[in-house]
């Protein structure tokens, strides 16, 4: 990993920390989408990760990109050598996985690009140690234990910072922020598809403004 990307990765991180709530969006149109993540920054919430989950994600992803730069937008959903390659090339500031694999987990590793992959317990985390990752992602956070899991993990992996994602509320995110170990929480609550269709940006302007205050309780 080059020093430059290094920076970039703590960078991130530090943003994470410090916001400690992180939006996921999922659309396929270019335009909702540049509106959403402009209307999530003004809120509050200056980091966005864009899935893809829908056929057009990577130029939607390409497009937010180009249209916001003052945002740090990453990537969901990445499952392939060829999506992480393919998300890399459209400038995307990060990347994240649901899981992880020995494969990808090597290419991610050597690509340069700032990533979080996913795990679900004890093995997925040490595959995760191996190739340099101790941020990674909790997925799906309510089923595989949530704040216990994370605690659990903590005893043998203590230099190891969690984002949890998966059944996460607005209520639900100032408790989970309070265990050490948990560097944010991610979910789609702040801008539902049903408000983005209906191009309803004063009401998803407020779901992040009170994502955003959830994350500074």
């Amino acid at each position: 990993m080059s020093l430059n990307t290094s920076v970039s990765k703590r960078n991130i991180i530090a943003q994470l920390e410090q916001i400690r709530v992180l939006p996921i969006l999922v659309t396929d149109d270019v335009d909702q989408a540049i509106r959403c993540v402009t209307t999530l920054a003004e809120n509050g919430l200056p980091a966005v990760e864009i899935t893809l989950r829908t056929p057009n994600a990577m130029t939607v992803l390409r497009e937010v990109v180009k249209a916001c730069p003052t945002v740090t937008v990453g990537a969901g959903t990445i499952l392939t050598q060829a999506q992480l390659e393919a998300v890399k090339a459209t400038g995307a500031a990060f990347g994240i996985s649901p899981g992880i694999t020995p494969l990808l987990a090597r290419v991610a590793a050597d690509s340069g690009l700032p990533y979080f992959p996913g795990v679900g317990g004890a093995s997925d985390l040490m595959l995760a140690l191996e190739h340099g990752f101790n941020v990674v992602k909790l997925f799906p956070s309510d089923i595989v234990g949530s704040t216990k899991m994370a605690k659990a993990l903590g005893g043998p992996f203590p230099d190891v910072k969690f984002c949890l994602t998966g059944g996460v509320t607005v209520e639900a995110t100032p408790a989970l922020l309070q265990q050490s170990n948990i560097l944010c929480v991610g979910g789609s609550w702040m801008c539902p598809a049903a408000l983005i269709n209906a191009g309803d940006w004063a009401a998803i302007g407020v779901l992040a403004a009170a994502a955003a205050a959830a994350g500074k309780k």
